[in-house]
């Protein structure tokens, strides 16, 4: 199975609004090394790295928007079943990760305590590469309404990257605006 196609087509297409900005992110993390795609094990590492993605997403929008913010939880379960894999593949993955607390005999929980530290894996990273500043400006146009200023689509991630630098006065003016959000990506991103 060619993972990066199934991560595109089941995950980051679950919304298309955000796409572009999964899609900006996911290749800077397969050009760190960071998610690897192209070989095999690496399948359930990159899911629970792509949901992590999402969560982050919706903490963004809940933070800023006073959305729900879902957890993932079933998404996840969902998406290693559907690529293959199951209870005992997971366990194993969580089990080479230390920082991941495994509970024998609960899967759901062990698959939370993976999100989880998953998360804030990807949060850390995404800080790595990336300014805060940065990361608000994305996040907020991939998530942001701007049919009160115009209506807009973006084609691709440069598309998407241009509309950034050329909005930057009013991305400031937003950071403004919404200070403890900018204080939340300032401060790890920690859901």
């Amino acid at each position: 199975m060619d993972i990066n196609s199934y991560i595109y087509e089941a995950i980051f297409d679950e919304t298309p609004k955000f796409k572009v900005f999964y899609e900006l992110i996911w290749e800077q993390f397969k050009e760190d090394g960071f998610v690897i795609v192209d070989e095999d094990g690496f399948e359930t590492d990159a899911v629970f790295k792509a949901v992590a993605m999402q969560n982050l997403v919706g903490e963004f929008g809940y933070r800023l928007y006073d959305e729900v913010n879902e957890t993932g939880l079933e998404d996840v379960i969902e998406y290693l079943g559907n690529i293959g894999m199951g209870e005992e593949e997971v366990f194993a993955y969580c089990e080479s990760k230390p920082e991941i607390k495994t509970v024998e005999n609960d899967y759901e929980l062990t698959v939370k305590n993976a999100l989880d530290y998953v998360t804030q894996e990807v949060a850390d990273k995404m800080l790595e590469d990336f300014s805060a500043d940065d990361i608000f400006d994305y996040l907020f146009t991939a998530t942001y309404d701007f049919e009160q200023d115009f209506t807009f689509e973006f084609e691709d991630a440069d598309e998407f990257q241009a509309f950034v630098d050329a909005n930057t006065e009013k991305l400031d003016e937003y950071k403004e605006e919404y200070p403890a959000v900018m204080r939340w990506v300032e401060g790890g991103m920690v859901c």
